[in-house]
């Protein structure tokens, strides 16, 4: 039997290597187009990342796994703040590990957040999460469609829903932020200056030209409210999100964009204390559209079904009391065809009174206020129009839902919670509606007028 002399293992051993030279790149590329490593070379990291990514070498994985052991443990015994340091260094360790990114962000936001009394605390926690999933571990997986998911997921459900008792504060301070990058609800993008654009990409990782394919498809959106950013993160995920995941990405999107058309434009006045969201009466025909969408594609999922007639069901609600009486009437043929049902079997009229008497002995804060809202703005309306009693009867009625809604809630914690704007204060955002819905039509007219001569 013959030996290698040395010499000659060496030239093989050196071969070799350049063989495995030869391939990595193609290798590497090949992992980045079928997103099995999801990002770049880790470059410009910080310097702890840098250190343990080369001297710990393989070993990163098995320590973070038996960090990731001990996080279980710490999990299950509430210790949320020793939690957030162990996740921190299992993020340092494996960057590129999304599922720990998506844990850490959730943590930030639900458990850690709920700690805290005062809002503003509470809104630092969940604010952390937030940058944490779109600064940091979007930055190390940007193919992880579930982590787009996670960080939309905040929006939807923690800063737009009504389920933390802070969420009213969060929705308030988030649209603060939004007004120092543009004035109104959303960005003149084609008159964006670059230091307005470069600070909605740096800060805030908003692309403003995605953010106008957003609003094209399904706006135009309120900036300054959470639904756009669920919409926004959920869109940026599309084209990485599959099977299962793609589901969840399309129902964000409907679900946000229905919520949006429900409550998701803002009327504020900062130097008098006014904020107040309400429904986007002019994304109704998208946020149906959606849903028709989501029926076709998944016609077996039941819960769809279930989500779209309640929808339509507020729809219309919301579309009488602001005087979309024709769509109104649409909304409830379209409730008549798809879901037979004995309720649906009457005029438009009495249909809403029905409703109206059944929502008042259980409605939810958003029902109260969309349906104070809108009969505020039919009082105006009908006010400008001369038809006094009208007028009148509308401003009982918006009177009648807010003193039944408002008075089980007399203490400060839960008018903070869950209660609605004084009457007055609502009034005046329905007469502002009012006024610049009728100089539009005026100036419509006066436009017709001089195209006609």
């Amino acid at each position: 039997m013959s030996r290698l002399t040395p010499g000659v293992l060496l030239v093989v051993a050196v071969l070799a290597f350049g063989q495995v030279a030869r391939r990595q790149e193609p290798l590497v590329q090949a992992r980045r187009d079928f997103h099995i490593a999801k990002g770049e070379p880790l470059e410009n990291t910080p310097p702890l990342v840098a250190f343990t990514t080369v001297a710990l070498g393989g070993f990163r994985g098995i320590i973070a796994d038996l960090l990731w052991l001990r996080s279980t443990q710490l999990q299950q015994e509430g210790k949320y703040f020793e939690l957030v340091q162990l996740a921190d260094w299992i993020t340092k360790l494996e960057p590129r590990f999304a599922p720990v990114w998506a844990f850490h962000g959730w943590n930030l936001a639900y458990n850690v957040s709920v700690l805290f009394d005062d809002p503003a605390d509470r809104w630092r926690w969940v604010r952390h999460g937030i940058m944490l999933l779109r600064d940091e571990g979007l930055r190390y997986n940007p193919g992880d469609a579930n982590l787009y998911r996670e960080l939309g997921w905040i929006f939807q459900n923690k800063l737009a829903g009504n389920a933390d008792q802070m969420n009213a504060y969060y929705k308030r301070w988030w649209a603060e932020e939004m007004a120092t990058l543009f004035d109104g609800p959303r960005p003149d993008y084609a008159h964006l200056t670059p230091a307005q654009a470069d600070r909605l990409r740096t800060v805030y990782k908003l692309d403003p030209v995605i953010m106008a394919q957003v609003d094209q498809k399904y706006g135009p959106l309120d900036w300054r409210l959470p639904q756009a950013h669920a919409i926004y993160w959920a869109w940026r995920g599309k084209p990485y999100a599959r099977g299962f995941e793609a589901l969840q990405n399309d129902r964000m999107i409907f679900q946000s964009l229905a919520d949006a058309a429900l409550a998701g434009a803002l009327f504020s006045n900062p130097a008098e204390d006014v904020f107040i969201p309400g429904p986007n009466l002019a994304i109704f025909a998208k946020a149906r559209r959606a849903y028709e969408e989501a029926l076709a594609a998944q016609p077996d999922d039941k819960s769809i079904p279930a989500a779209h007639r309640n929808f339509l069901k507020t729809a219309v609600i919301i579309l009488y009391t602001h005087h979309r009486l024709a769509e109104a009437r649409d909304v409830l043929a379209d409730l008549r065809q798809r879901y037979p049902a004995p309720e649906f079997e009457c005029d438009l009229d009495t249909y809403v009174y029905r409703q109206l008497t059944s929502f008042l002995s259980d409605m939810g804060q958003r029902e109260a206020l969309n349906m104070v809202s809108g009969a505020l703005q039919q009082s105006w309306f009908w006010l400008a129009m001369g038809e006094d009693e009208r007028a009148q009867g509308y401003r009982q009625l918006a009177q009648t839902v807010w003193q039944q809604y408002m008075k089980t809630r007399t203490d400060p914690e839960a008018i903070q919670r869950s209660g609605l704007p004084p009457l007055d204060q609502l009034s005046v955002q329905a007469r502002e509606a009012v006024r610049a819905t009728l100089q539009t039509v005026a100036a419509r007219q006066r436009l017709a007028g001089q195209t006609a001569q």
